[in-house]
């Protein structure tokens, strides 16, 4: 049996776009692709944890979280994957080094590729349409 790891990925919007970043060309599983920021649960966190710490540590912004969207489950080389999916706002100006406002088809390669966020992400809107 695979353990599993827990993490949240963070919808912000603006008008019809979303922000994207890039994950570098050096990530383990899925460099270079245009995804959305997420993290992993630690310890004893919570999803309202993760999310400030997406914002402060990785985008360099203050994120508060809005509702959920949708949860779901991947089977990954070394672990399963159970991702919460959120909607959030944002003050400030991300700082992290490839960042987009863009629409929701700038995630459809790193869904091709496998990415569980861009998948939750893109299902969420075909079924809002």
């Amino acid at each position: 049996m695979l353990p599993v790891k827990h993490s949240v990925a963070v919808m912000v919007f603006r008008g019809n776009e979303v922000l994207a970043i890039r994950r570098s060309e050096q990530d383990d599983e899925l460099p270079g692709i245009w995804g959305l920021p997420a993290g992993t649960l630690r310890g004893t966190d919570t999803v309202n944890d993760v999310i400030s710490r997406i914002g402060r540590e990785k985008l360099g912004v203050i994120l508060m979280p809005v509702r959920r969207l949708a949860r779901g489950t991947q089977d990954r080389p070394k672990y399963r994957l159970v991702m919460e999916l959120w909607e959030a706002l944002m003050e400030g100006i991300p700082t992290y080094p490839e960042w987009q406002w863009g629409r929701l088809e700038v995630l459809r390669p790193g869904m091709a590729a496998g990415s569980l966020c861009c998948k939750l992400a893109i299902q969420i809107k075909s079924r809002a349409c």
